[in-house]
Parts: C-alpha cells; structure tokens; sequence
C-alpha cells in the first residue's frame, strides 16, 4: 500500500476524532463504526495509550488530558492570545455578554479564548470548538480580509447550512462581506445558534493581516439595533487596542 505512513497517521486520528466525539468506547465499537478489523483498532489503541493520548479501563478507551496539554501550550505561543490580554475582560464587563476570541485554522472560526459576562448566556463555548466562517460574526469579519482567491476557494468548498438563518448564497455572502469591511465589524442573527446575535470585530496586524476576531454574544430579545451600535463600538474598540498590542508582543 502507498503512503502507508500516511495511511497511519490517518487511521489513528480517526479514532482519536471518533473516541473524542462519542465520549469513549470499545475497539469493537469504534471497529464498527470505522468500518476497520476489531485487531487493527486495537492496536492503535494500544499505541495511544502507550503515547498517553488515550486512557483504558475495564476496555473502555477515552482520550486523555494529554490534548489538553498541547493545545494550551500551542495557544500560548499564539502572538494575538498575548496580545488581547485584559480585552476580553473589559469586554466581558461592559457588555455583560458571552465574548470569545478566535482565530481560522483548516477553513473553520475556532475559539482560542472564552470571558462571560455577568448576564452571559451559557453556550458551551470552549477553547478548541471549531464552526463555519460564513455562518458567524467572527468568521465573517475574518473572511472580509481575506484575498478575493482566498474566499472564493472557501466558497467552492460550499455554504453548509446550521440553522434557517444561515446564508448560503455565495452572492449575499460577498455583499455582506464588503458590507463588514465597509463599517468595520460583523453581525450573524441566530445564523450559528438560533435566537442569538453575535457581533464581531476583525484583529489585524500593522500590515493588515488578520489575526482573527473578537465577538460578543447574547439573546436577540437583549440585542436591539441601538445595543447591537454600543456593543459593535465596545468590540471594534477592543480590536483596535489588540491590533496596537500586536505590534509590542
């Protein structure tokens, strides 16, 4: 068999996912599901554990805090993390909203930092969750500052749909693109989660790349037009001091 080490790899980052998604399982479980030999899912089990990417009791396997290790150190090293500091507090604090911090990565919006507000709506937000650019604020004010060619190959891939809401007409999509880039934040109302309203604000270095985006969160019923300018203000504000921090990191 060709790229048998590639092949490997493969096989065994399908059964981290599956182990991941489900909570756990036995290889015969997982076997079945995989559609892979009960033999072969053992064995990369047992080099999982061997790793400590996988934990075993009773034959029940379930990924280990070990992921947890990596990704945390990975998401210290990431200039912007340092560079949002105390933003995403103050941010928290006056709004009183759910506010997170992501970056792209793989063609997702994934979430590198969480802060809750004091009347913060719980979304099971957590560091590492991945969602589709075009379907939320912070995805769209990041894809707003990417290349034509860039969008366009995101575009192709096709606009999945999460909720009745979501836009999946490329042609409305670009126009609310260059609509973001126009006034400098994005808006997504119940495109990812129904009933909610997020507001984004783009983070981008000195040379005008992004770097991701900052976002606010919270129940249509909280989010009228006059709070959804405040917190839009509020977001763009606390874009622009981690834009400046950037540059000192």
């Amino acid at each position: 068999m060709t790229n048998t080490p590639n092949r490997s790899v493969e096989r065994a980052f399908r059964i981290v996912d599956e182990l991941s998604e489900n909570g756990g399982g036995r290889a015969s479980e997982l076997a079945a599901r995989l559609e892979m030999p009960v033999s072969t899912v053992h064995d990369y089990l047992q080099a999982l554990v061997e790793t400590g990417y996988v934990t075993a009791e009773n034959k029940e396997y379930r990924t280990s805090t070990r992921f947890l290790e990596v990704g945390h150190r990975q998401r210290h090293r990431l200039e912007v993390v340092k560079a949002v500091r105390d933003e995403l507090a103050t941010v928290a604090d006056e709004t009183g909203e759910h506010v997170t911090l992501l970056i792209e990565e793989h063609d997702q919006a994934v979430i590198l930092a969480v802060q809750e507000g004091p009347d913060a709506i719980n979304l099971f937000a957590y560091p590492g969750a991945r969602m589709p650019l075009h379907a939320t604020a912070p995805g769209k004010a990041m894809l707003a500052h990417m290349t034509d060619g860039r969008v366009a190959e995101l575009v192709d891939q096709g606009l999945v749909e999460v909720t009745s809401r979501t836009v999946t007409d490329p042609d409305v999509l670009l126009e609310q693109l260059e609509t973001v880039r126009q006034r400098g934040y994005a808006v997504d109302e119940g495109e990812r989660i129904a009933g909610m309203v997020c507001i984004a604000a783009p983070v981008l270095d000195k040379r005008e790349q992004i770097q991701g985006a900052i976002c606010v969160c919270g129940p249509e019923s909280r989010l009228g037009e006059t709070r959804r300018e405040e917190i839009a203000d509020v977001v763009q504000r606390a874009a622009n001091v981690t834009q400046v921090n950037l540059d000192y990191v």
